[in-house]
């Protein structure tokens, strides 16, 4: 999904299908399933540190909520109520004084749900549109926002019990590529447009040439006014919020990297 036509790992390609997606988002609900199967009954009440006002249980009742939402959304049947802030604290709220066995069965049945859906769809599908948190995407943008958030989220939890959780070779490219696409957006929205601006991002084997603001498309032979190199993970991380020092090698116009730095995020 590159500039360059796929994410390349160990030297093969990884082709960002909406086939590769949904085996993604399985690999990823089996990760969290596991864990949250795994967990002592205080682990539940444990505070996460990467969303410190959610306990484990709270961050498992915001998944199944907005994935119960995505599918709505996908459907036609959904828009965001009131803020952002709002949307999310509601959910958690519905939750409350649930037992753990309830929330990991509501998690389990509405990312099962969203994900049978998706499968399910042909290629006109996926190239629907459908309402989400910032704004109207494709069906699969959603996926992807999805899987971005599942694994996060599932990241979020084990750390806070002390426990692992990796990422595939295919995941990591999703998310990878994900977080450098939002630049352009990210610059447009915080106020940091740069029109006619050039950015070439080198994630690990592949790279991402993009404009300096929402919806430009630079000509592929364009010189690059900034390069960022950096390892995937580390970048992934770092647009999620998850890590707070810049983890890329910069060359090129420091002002525009310091404008990048101040506006990457892949939170939805």
């Amino acid at each position: 999904m590159g500039n360059q036509g796929g994410v390349h790992a160990g030297g093969r390609p990884i082709e960002l299908t909406t086939a590769a997606l949904v085996e993604c988002l399985e690999t990823t609900h089996g990760r969290i399933g596991r864990l949250l199967a795994g967990l002592e009954a205080a682990d539940w009440d444990a505070n996460v540190p990467a969303t410190p006002a959610w306990s484990v249980g709270d961050v498992v009742a915001h998944l199944a909520e907005s994935d119960r939402d995505a599918l709505a959304a996908v459907q036609g049947t959904w828009e965001l109520p009131g803020t952002l802030d709002d949307w999310t604290a509601a959910g958690v709220a519905a939750h409350r004084g649930e037992a753990p066995e309830a929330r990991l069965e509501g998690w389990e049945a509405a990312a099962d749900a969203l994900r049978w859906h998706l499968a399910a769809l042909d290629a006109e599908g996926w190239r629907g549109r459908a309402p989400w948190v910032a704004g109207t995407v494709s069906v699969k943008t959603l996926g992807v926002l999805r899987l971005n958030d599942a694994w996060l989220h599932g990241r979020d939890v084990a750390e806070a019990t002390g426990r692992r959780f990796g990422a595939d070779e295919a995941t990591l490219a999703f998310l990878a590529d994900l977080a450098a696409r939002t630049i352009p957006g990210g610059l447009s929205r915080r106020g940091r447009a740069r029109p006619g601006a050039v950015i070439l991002v080198r994630l690990g084997a592949h790279q991402w040439l993009l404009g300096g603001a929402a919806g430009e498309r630079p000509a592929p032979d364009a010189p690059p006014d900034l390069v960022l190199e950096a390892d995937p993970m580390a970048f992934v991380l770092r647009a999620a919020g998850r890590t707070t020092t810049d983890p890329w090698r910069a060359q090129g116009d420091a002002g525009l990297a310091a404008d990048v730095a101040s506006t990457l995020s892949t939170v939805r």
